[in-house]
């Protein structure tokens, strides 16, 4: 279920604050006794339940359309007895706030996707190798790990060190790339010294653009293609999903093939939340969160590819990066100082 109206949402919001930070958005309903579509049947003495699912991307983006896949498949399973409703383009908050709203015990916010990079304040670290620079060589390599023992155990993180979230499941959007306004072409490594760029407020990502010569400065998403236009920035950077669904290429036409991070994003819900279901609910969920994952890595690579055509038809400047050895060399730093103490888990991913 996708809701866009802003006044409905600002309606709901009020509900859920004036309800208190840590009531259950999820309020029990009477739930339909059998299904005539193929999904399964409700049981008529198991609550009902409505949860809320923030996505920073607009409608149409992969990752806005694997929510609204994972929002169809749990229904599915639950016999329509349990709902999600998918919020996209930043309609419930930045990543941030929405971390804090399930840590908060959900109703504004009961489920969020976020980058496994971005956790680090809320006391995670295994998560943040997906984030180093160049860890992955590929969409197999990342696939292998994510899908292995280390993707489960680090899937389990954020609830074992008490962040009061629970992860559900990884998805793929595609590596990292930089984008650069008009005047501000790139032909190497040396060109993006001195450049201002907005990347995501994470240290791990600051420290590796800072590697580079760049300087990170702090811009809102929302708030980014109006940075971009006026110059505030020079330039910034996404996967071929969020260059292209965001319109970028207009104000930032020269777009690097850098692929300097590839990590994945995380879906997560609020653990008070998540213990208001019981065992079925919950298994419901996770088997949903798996076929979820599938579908992504079936529909990603056959996207990415058509997205790269469309940024070329779009007009941009494609900029290929034959040699990215120059970029590993100069964040070698940033990988030494985020792997201390994780030095086994690195190498299991590198290995794998």
């Amino acid at each position: 279920m996708k809701k866009k109206a802003a006044l409905l949402l600002a309606g709901m919001m009020s509900i859920s604050l004036l309800a208190g930070c840590g009531s259950n958005s999820s309020a029990p309903a009477p739930a339909p006794a059998e299904s005539g579509n193929g999904s399964a049947a409700a049981p008529a003495d198991k609550p009902s339940y409505s949860l809320k699912y923030a996505e920073l991307n607009p409608d149409g983006h992969i990752m806005d359309e694997a929510a609204d896949k994972f929002a169809e498949l749990v229904s599915e399973k639950s016999g329509g007895r349990i709902t999600i409703e998918v919020y996209p383009a930043g309609q419930l908050g930045d990543e941030k706030t929405a971390y804090q709203t399930l840590q908060m015990g959900g109703g504004a916010i009961d489920i969020a996707r976020g980058n496994t990079n971005s956790l680090t304040d809320f006391g995670v670290q295994k998560l943040n190798l997906f984030g180093l620079p160049f860890i992955f060589r590929d969409r197999d390599h990342l696939w292998s790990v994510l899908h292995s023992d280390i993707g489960d155990d680090f899937l389990k993180e954020a609830q074992e060190v008490g962040t009061g979230m629970v992860g559900l499941f990884y998805l793929d959007e595609g590596s990292r790339n930089f984008f650069t306004v008009p005047g501000k072409e790139i032909d190497s490594i040396e060109d993006f010294r001195g450049m201002k760029l907005r990347v995501p407020t994470t240290d791990l990502m600051s420290e590796t653009v800072a590697a580079m010569g760049i300087q990170s400065t702090p811009i809102s998403f929302s708030e980014l293609y109006s940075a971009l236009q006026s110059g505030t920035v020079d330039g910034a950077e996404q996967p071929h999903s969020g260059y292209y669904s965001n319109k970028f290429f207009e104000v930032a036409p020269n777009y690097i093939l850098s692929g300097h991070t590839y990590s994945p994003s995380i879906v997560l819900m609020s653990e008070q939340v998540w213990d208001t279901l019981d065992a079925e609910d919950q298994a419901i969920l996770m088997e949903a969160a798996k076929e979820t994952e599938i579908w992504n890595r079936e529909s990603i690579e056959v996207l990415d590819n058509q997205l790269l055509e469309d940024i070329k038809a779009a007009g941009a400047n494609v900029i290929e990066v034959p040699d990215k050895t120059p970029y590993m060399e100069a964040t070698q730093s940033v990988v030494e100082k985020y792997i201390v103490g994780l030095e086994d888990e690195y190498q299991a991913i590198i290995n794998k």
